[in-house]
């Protein structure tokens, strides 16, 4: 396993929830073949010369750059901002998936939304910082309200006039 690191700035819900889905310590090591783990493979490119190693800063995780043969980490251990930003993203949408899977089907059922938030961030290791919670319930309800929104343009085009 490769312990040569790229560092990540990310929201703390987002930080913990990561840590917890890959093992619960750090840096994370992505699974051998996630998008994520492949997006690293394509996108690490060797330190432009004059350009110090980064080290990690506050508020930043550790992700593993995956080894494989033709792509040493040793050597390929450099990801630019835009990549960064790339990955952030990528991250971002597993965990929108993961809260939308959780909740969308209990959600239905009239249960209270806090109460399955907290239940939610229990279950994937992520504690109340006093905004994480918001944060977390803000996501499902646009998610949420993109997805009624869709329903309501299918039924209205499935309509006869």
């Amino acid at each position: 396993m490769s312990q040569i690191c790229i560092y990540l700035k990310m929201p703390s819900y987002l930080r913990q929830w990561l840590i917890h889905r890959h093992g619960g310590s750090e840096p994370i090591s992505l699974v051998r073949g996630s998008a994520e783990s492949d997006f690293l493979k394509k996108s690490t490119t060797k330190i432009p010369e004059g350009v110090m190693p980064p080290r990690q800063q506050e508020g930043e995780i550790a992700i593993c750059i995956p080894y494989y043969k033709c792509h040493d980490p040793r050597t390929y251990n450099y990801l630019s901002k835009n990549g960064k930003s790339c990955l952030l993203e990528m991250l971002k949408n597993d965990f929108k998936v993961d809260l939308w899977e959780y909740l969308h089907d209990i959600d239905r059922c009239g249960s209270e939304l806090n109460g399955l938030i907290y239940q939610f961030m229990e279950l994937r290791g992520i504690k109340e910082d006093g905004t994480s919670s918001d944060t977390i319930k803000k996501i499902y309800q646009r998610k949420r309200n993109s997805y009624k929104t869709a329903l309501n343009r299918k039924k209205k085009k499935n309509i006869p006039t």
